[in-house]
């Protein structure tokens, strides 16, 4: 369920998604990449800027500005969309551990399942936080999981573009370019 912070259309904004139960579904790639196929959309078809991102077995985190909508709107539509994508998958891999899950945990009358836990917007409001964010998303598969050696190594992360100016898997927005103009 999105949890709103106040819409500023001139902010950025720092987004956490977490699986319900924190279930590390995200170090399964077709997961995982329903996380990344959904911000790439979303980018493509200019309803946000993503400036950041990285997608953590059990989480993720971007950096983002919506585009002609509120970000209740872009938390809502990013939300359900994968949401119905994950349920979609876990129901074609015959996953009903997870699936049950997800059953007990639902929060709402009109859904079967609820998949995520929390999806929290902050309003990043200053260059400074801007950069903290950027560097608490990028360290965060060094820091808090070790699941690389040298961030810029994290596959579902943006890191590689801002370390060495290396595409990542999905396109982003350069937040430099962004703050200049």
């Amino acid at each position: 369920m999105p949890r709103s912070s106040m819409n500023d259309s001139t902010h950025r904004y720092f987004i956490t998604a977490t699986i319900t139960d924190w279930i590390q579904l995200f170090q399964e790639p077709s997961y995982a990449q329903i996380i990344l196929q959904s911000l790439g959309w979303h980018r493509e078809n200019y309803r946000l800027f993503l400036f950041a991102y990285v997608v953590m077995p059990s989480h993720w985190h971007a950096i983002i500005k919506p585009i002609d909508m509120t970000i209740g709107m872009c938390l809502q539509s990013l939300g359900s969309y994968t949401a119905h994508q994950i349920i979609k998958l876990l129901k074609s891999d015959g996953r009903s551990d997870v699936l049950s899950i997800f059953q007990l945990k639902k929060r709402d009358k009109r859904s079967q399942y609820s998949v995520w836990q929390e999806i929290f917007s902050e309003n990043i409001f200053s260059e400074k936080f801007l950069k903290q964010k950027m560097e608490y998303v990028h360290n965060n598969p060094v820091a808090k999981k070790k699941l690389c050696g040298d961030r810029a190594d994290y596959l579902y992360s943006s890191a590689c573009y801002y370390d060495l100016k290396k595409e990542p898997i999905i396109k982003i927005d350069d937040v430099n370019d962004y703050l200049c103009s």
